[in-house]
C-alpha cells in the first residue's frame, strides 16, 4: 500500500498533525503555524512531483 502524507496548503511542509488531538477537526502545521480544516493528502510520489514542479516554475519565473 502506498503511504499517504498530509501537506500544509500554505508552506507545503509535511510536518502536519491534528490540532488539539483531533477534537476540533482541524490540522496544525508545525513549520508555519497554519491551523485549518484543509490540508493536502497525497502519496509520497505525488508530493515529490509537486516539489519538483514548483522548483521548475520558480526557475522559469526567475528567467523572465
Amino acid at each position: 500500500m502506498t503511504r499517504k502524507v498530509l501537506v500544509c496548503p500554505v508552506c507545503k511542509s509535511t510536518d502536519v498533525e491534528l490540532d488539539t488531538g483531533g477534537v476540533s477537526g482541524k490540522y496544525y502545521c508545525k513549520s508555519c503555524g497554519y491551523i485549518g480544516s484543509y490540508v493536502l493528502e497525497m502519496t509520497e510520489g505525488e508530493y515529490e512531483e509537486m516539489l519538483k514542479m514548483e522548483e521548475v516554475e520558480k526557475r522559469h519565473d526567475e528567467k523572465e
